[in-house]
């Protein structure tokens, strides 16, 4: 004996199955393109540790954008700290061992620029010029010390291009390129910007 099945050809079935597949269709679109997005555009990362105090607090939930751009000056960055840059005697650069983590941090200076740090003022200068740093957690004395071991740097020096010089806002504790662990940051290594804070949600709106 033969078996088969024989579909349905009732209108009102036809019309129903119609009907799933538009609902199904019209909510699996802005899914995908969610996907795409928080694949390709934007991710969320989460801040741990306090070195951004006061601009960025531990567990905040952050936006980031990863189109790519050229980092600005004052921009809050998310990096993958493979390498650390530093200058040979020679004044050539080479690459040392980073942290091999990300980190988040705020761009001081970008390729082409001059950078000069001066504990004693509490002060950095961009080409010859002091920044007002109010988002820093011990401004009007952004800088209280350099690091006693580790000095990544002798200021002033040139940022080269393709780098940029990254700061934490709480300068007495943030790890950052002040120190040979973290150094110049290849350009490459920028994974975004952020854009937003997430979370908390009575913080929720951009970040500066």
């Amino acid at each position: 004996m033969k078996e088969y099945v024989r579909f349905s050809r009732n209108p009102k079935v036809h019309h129903v199955i119609g009907e799933v597949i538009d609902i199904v269709s019209a909510a699996m679109i802005p899914i995908f393109l969610m996907i795409l997005l928080f694949t390709y555009v934007f991710r969320v990362a989460i801040v741990q540790g306090d070195s951004m105090l006061p601009t960025l607090q531990d567990e905040d939930r952050l936006l980031v954008s990863q189109l790519r751009t050229r980092p600005q000056d004052g921009d809050i960055i998310v990096i993958h700290a493979d390498d650390a840059v530093l200058f040979a005697q020679s004044g050539s650069l080479y690459a040392a061992e980073g942290l091999h983590k990300s980190i988040v941090k705020r761009v001081v200076a970008v390729g082409g620029q001059t950078l000069d740090i001066s504990p004693a003022e509490g002060i950095v200068y961009l080409n010859g010029e002091p920044l007002s740093e109010s988002y820093t957690k011990s401004y009007p004395n952004t800088i209280t010390q350099l690091p006693a071991m580790g000095n990544a740097f002798e200021y002033p020096f040139t940022v080269p291009e393709g780098y940029v010089f990254v700061l934490g806002d709480n300068r007495d504790i943030s790890l950052d390129s002040r120190y040979v662990e973290v150094g110049l940051v290849p350009e490459d290594e920028i994974e975004g910007t952020v854009l937003l804070r997430l979370y908390p949600l009575e913080k929720l709106g951009a970040v500066q």
